[in-house]
């Protein structure tokens, strides 16, 4: 194997392999777009649905009290938003697989990258991996640790000779006796399967959303590359003017089919992590005035995940706006004025289509960028103000 093959095959298998991530993720709830298994998908939608439904009933049930409403909502904002998204993922399954069949394809094409084009591959592969690791480990820890909080609880009640309440790990509503050891042990064991589902729902398709958007930022940034190395000589700029038009074409379909496939998913994310924030940031200064350790930490976890999963976005966001301007800014900066008047024709409609950055967004009118993480951080901290005053 030459020199010159093995890198690039290297850095394609790192991509097949975060791929690979993606499809044994969303596969556990039915819903990897290049093969679709309805029976797990609806089966996944039937625990998010029961669980969800007896959320509702607690909530009526206590209607009165409003303390209890909002930690109520505190799970039942989270369970809507990944029921959204595994829904909207499946509805949009088709642009999604189309997107992921060009990025199969331009992993086919990878052996004919320059030395610095696998570099720039190889820093946006190793991003989008530390990148997924951090939201699966960081999602799923919280998850069970918010699941075995009341286990925890009774251990240590226990332990102190005290006397303890048989609490479930979620505010569902049961309409049998509790007490019954057997009874609670087996109702407990069932909800297991439903974080399982939960998680999957939360964090799979927002890495797939992450996975393709910056694969499109690498594409942008190899572009980039190629612009820089675009030679003025007539019999040899036209195949790769022609290259990199053709490309520029893919990465724009590509970024708009991707928008138009998430921009609701992001958006249901979006308000459900703001609402998340004020009122997981309210019990986070709860549990510190009543001395709870273990509901401060598990609450401080909770809240920083969700932070977490917005910032991801917004910087992804801010990568994919920052990439389509250094498109922009080369085309302007190259010498499309030495080239023959059809090439420079190109060049130039190229640089008018890429004064317009390609964006991520939410609902089609939020952009994401590191900008608007701080206004969605101020917009929550002022809900959790209102919060404070009301309770």
């Amino acid at each position: 194997m030459d020199q010159v093959t093995s890198p690039a095959k290297m850095e394609a298998s790192r991509a097949v392999q975060l791929l690979g991530w993606m499809k044994n993720m969303l596969s556990v709830v039915g819903l990897w777009p290049l093969e679709i298994n309805d029976r797990r998908f609806a089966f996944s939608m039937i625990c998010m649905v029961v669980h969800i439904s007896s959320e509702y009933a607690d909530l009526f049930h206590f209607i009165g009290s409003l303390e209890h409403v909002v930690s109520n909502l505190t799970e039942t904002i989270t369970y809507m938003v990944a029921t959204s998204q595994l829904a909207l993922l499946r509805i949009n399954s088709r642009q999604f697989r189309e997107v992921i069949y060009e990025v199969q394809d331009n992993f086919q094409r990878e052996s004919h990258l320059t030395s610095e084009e696998r570099r720039i591959f190889s820093k946006y592969y190793s991003k989008t991996r530390l990148i997924i690791q951090l939201t699966v480990l960081g999602e799923l820890s919280t998850a069970f640790i918010y699941y075995f909080a009341p286990i925890t609880n009774i251990l240590v009640t226990i332990n102190r000779n005290g006397t303890t309440e048989l609490d479930l790990p979620y505010h569902s509503r049961t309409f049998y006796d509790l007490s019954n050891i057997h009874l609670y042990v087996l109702t407990y064991a069932a909800q297991l399967p439903f974080t399982v589902v939960m998680s999957v729902g939360l964090i799979g398709p927002d890495c797939l959303i992450v996975f393709l958007t910056l694969h499109v930022c690498a594409r942008l940034s190899s572009l980039v590359e190629r612009i820089n190395n675009i030679r003025t000589n007539r019999q040899v700029c036209c195949q790769e003017i022609k290259e990199f038009v053709r490309g520029h074409i893919r990465l724009i379909w590509m970024a708009k089919t991707l928008g138009k496939a998430s921009s609701v998913l992001l958006l249901t994310q979006l308000f459900g992590g703001m609402l998340l924030i004020c009122i997981l940031s309210y019990h986070v200064l709860l549990s510190a005035e009543e001395g709870q350790k273990s509901n401060f930490v598990t609450f401080t976890l909770y809240v920083l995940s969700v932070t977490f999963f917005i910032l991801i976005n917004c910087y992804v966001g801010e990568s994919l706006i920052q990439e389509s301007d250094r498109v922009h800014e080369s085309l302007s900066e190259c010498r499309w004025y030495e080239m023959s008047t059809e090439h420079a024709k190109w060049m130039v409609i190229c640089m008018a289509r890429a004064q317009q950055p390609l964006v991520m967004t939410a609902g089609k009118f939020y952009t994401f960028s590191l900008g608007s993480f701080t206004e969605i951080i101020k917009t929550s901290m002022a809900y959790l103000s209102v919060l404070r005053n009301l309770i």
